[in-house]
């Protein structure tokens, strides 16, 4: 039996989810490295005077990987892997919104919270439509 082709809403939809993960991924991971207090970068020593705590490079790292994680769920879903994409993606969007909550309420973070909804929305889209 031949295989029968997707439908053209199923298909836009799924690149729309793709898209999502791509611009929420990207977005996220600016945020995060903006979140780096730029007295730290400059003269590249990490000292509790300047500002940092271990909490914050604990934030910092678990964000990055997780928005790295939302670009390799770009991936699964433009080469339509759902099921990865989505479970990978519904977690990755959690862990960036709590993230996001912890971070206090500047723009930076607002910015993350708004990315890691991105994320979610896609994720959602992903599962939902699984094989």
């Amino acid at each position: 039996m031949p295989k029968e082709e997707e439908p053209v809403w199923k298909r836009a939809v799924l690149d729309l989810s793709a898209i999502l993960f791509l611009i929420g991924g990207i977005i996220g991971l600016v945020s995060i490295i903006m979140m780096i207090p730029i007295s730290t970068v400059y003269p590249f020593m990490l000292t509790t005077a300047a500002g940092i705590s271990y909490v914050l490079i604990i934030v910092l790292v678990v964000g990055a990987i997780c928005a790295i994680e939302a670009l390799e769920c770009y991936s699964f879903a433009s080469k339509r892997i759902t099921m990865k994409a989505g479970t990978r993606g519904i977690v990755v969007g959690v862990i960036l919104l709590v993230i996001g909550f912890l971070g206090g309420s500047d723009l930076k973070t607002q910015i993350l919270i708004g990315s890691s909804i991105l994320i979610l929305v896609a994720g959602a889209i992903n599962y939902s439509y699984r094989e």
